[in-house]
């Protein structure tokens, strides 16, 4: 059980650092923690709150090195930038294509399913003439919590 434990740890390393080498990066030590930090996420934190994840495993980290690192990885298309609230861009791991609710009062950002968006990708593109590479869906508005604090 141990040997296929470590073996899936060292695949996905290898998968890691193909995915950072075909998209132009090298895997450093700092970029891996920071990577498997966000991916493992689903809160779509901010740079710093990735920073003060990140320097419990790496001391030495310093926040520069994690802005470059987010907006390389970003370039990169291995992240995405999901948002920004209250000034802070918000990132995401997750980089199929899905969409997000912002709550205005709150500012969490939760992971919506909304299936298949190739047949409005596909009318967009008849329609306007244009490529569409990507969507970025966000509904913005109220989380049923927020909601009922003001109610209260």
């Amino acid at each position: 059980m141990k040997a296929k434990s470590s073996l899936r740890r060292v695949n996905k390393k290898t998968a890691m650092r193909m995915a950072f080498h075909s998209s132009g990066l090298r895997l450093t030590r700092q970029r891996l923690a920071i990577y498997r930090e966000l991916t493992g996420r689903y809160d779509h934190p901010d740079v710093d709150m990735l920073y003060q994840a990140v320097r419990k495993r790496v001391p030495r980290i310093s926040l520069f090195t994690v802005y470059r690192t987010v907006n390389a990885m970003e370039t990169a298309g291995l992240i995405r930038r999901v948002a920004t609230w209250k000034g802070h861009a918000r990132y995401d791991g997750n980089i199929r294509t899905h969409a997000h609710f912002l709550c205005e009062t709150c500012g969490k950002i939760e992971d919506m399913d909304i299936g298949d968006v190739s047949d409005l990708c596909r009318r967009v593109e008849a329609e306007t003439g244009l490529t569409v590479r990507r969507v970025d869906l966000i509904f913005h508005g109220e989380e049923t919590e927020c909601a009922a604090k003001e109610i209260s």
